[in-house]
């Protein structure tokens, strides 16, 4: 009975700090949704500086401003104003059937990886990661997109896509917890841990520069390379130096070269924030657990990066370690099938066996071979014939 009660306890979802509400952007997206459908001829709510604005334009404003600032500007739902204004009457009836509730990044399902998929009738938000974490989870509202003109994941984004019925996730930060333990009982004890956030995060923006570096040698290849290799060889009196035209075509070891304006000012722009966070002590993480299948999701608040979470036996479960200040780990499975667990613990005892007894299997198989070698050598000295001096023939 105590199990049972301490199971149901670790499924109770508590808010332990004040957390990043995505509810007004999602609902923002929802009205920008219905602006879409009612007043778009494709897709979009586009408008230009040098032509006059659409309904479709107008009424993706009105959403923002009726979201943010309703009090100064509820008068256009009110009167003659709602009346004469098509793009208003679509906002304002969003607005008085919306419901008004806190929505937490933790409620958000598990993140998916790139390239972003999205219909003309979905809306995305578009987040990049630019400040401390203690505010937002550093996390920036940096625009709102129509379906088909939704940008590309870069460093330090995050974008949610909405539609009327769904809401899904694409994160740049592509992280998983470690599973540590299995323990096996009437419910299966499962351990894991997430320490090495941050050096998960740098491989990954390695990654990304070695690729950024890569673009920027093509650009310069495709715009100065011809040029170069013709002065190269017509130039007579001051050739170019070999040094100055392999550094030119040729990749360094370091990858460190000019960067032209336009490139220089995104990777400038992308790492502004980068991933080591001073306050990572004071994060609040939540661990969710759901059956691969489908069914009751269970939540646990930690303030540590490590956690042992309940979850009942033959069952097969997506965890992930979700956070209310951004878009958290990307899920891993979990078996508690029995024959699952089994195999898990001989992999796991055989992992950590392995150094050692691989160790002590050369030390061996060098040690039979250094004796075979000295023993052949020994027997063909005896077997050589001996030489008799001259001298000694009588």
């Amino acid at each position: 009975m105590n199990l049972l009660v301490s199971f149901i306890n670790l499924v109770c979802f508590v808010t332990m700090v004040q957390s990043f509400d995505l509810g007004p952007l999602l609902r923002i997206a929802h009205c920008r949704i219905q602006c879409i459908k009612e007043h778009s001829i494709d897709g979009t709510c586009d408008w230009y500086s040098n032509r006059s604005e659409t309904l479709c334009s107008e009424c993706w404003q009105n959403c923002e401003t009726l979201e943010t600032q309703w009090d100064t500007t509820k008068f256009i739902c009110e009167g003659e104003e709602y009346l004469r204004c098509p793009a208003c009457q679509t906002a304002c009836k969003y607005r008085k059937t919306r419901t008004e509730e806190e929505y937490l990044p933790s409620s958000l399902p598990a993140p998916s990886r790139g390239p972003v998929r999205a219909s003309a009738n979905e809306v995305a938000i578009f987040l990049r990661q630019v400040g401390p974490s203690d505010v937002n989870g550093g996390w920036k509202e940096s625009g709102f997109f129509s379906g088909n003109r939704i940008p590309s994941l870069r460093q330090d984004t995050w974008l949610i896509v909405v539609s009327e019925e769904t809401i899904r996730h694409y994160s740049w930060q592509e992280w998983t917890p470690t599973l540590e333990s299995l323990k096996e009982g009437p419910f299966v004890e499962a351990s894991l841990s997430w320490f090495d956030v941050n050096e998960q995060l740098r491989k990954q923006r390695d990654v990304e520069q070695k690729r950024f570096n890569d673009r920027v040698r093509q650009f310069y290849l495709e715009k100065y390379g011809e040029k170069v290799l013709v002065e190269w060889r017509s130039s007579q009196d001051t050739p170019i130096p070999e040094k100055v035209f392999r550094r030119f075509f040729f990749r360094r070891r370091s990858d460190e070269y000019t960067q032209p304006p336009s490139l220089e000012h995104q990777v400038r722009q992308s790492q502004s924030y980068n991933g080591d966070d001073d306050n990572d002590n004071q994060e609040t993480y939540v661990v969710s657990w759901m059956p691969e299948t489908g069914g009751l999701m269970g939540n646990q608040v930690v303030d540590t990066k490590f956690a042992q979470i309940s979850l009942l036996p033959g069952t097969k479960y997506l965890i992930r370690i979700a956070s209310n200040d951004g878009p958290g780990s990307f899920p891993i499975e979990i078996d508690t099938r029995s024959s699952s667990i089994d195999v898990w613990k001989v992999k796991k005892k055989n992992d950590k066996d392995l150094l050692p007894w691989a160790f002590l299997a050369a030390i061996v198989a060098a040690l039979v071979i250094i004796v075979v070698i000295a023993g052949v050598k020994i027997f063909r000295l005896s077997r050589a014939p001996k030489i008799i001096p001259e001298e000694e023939i009588v």
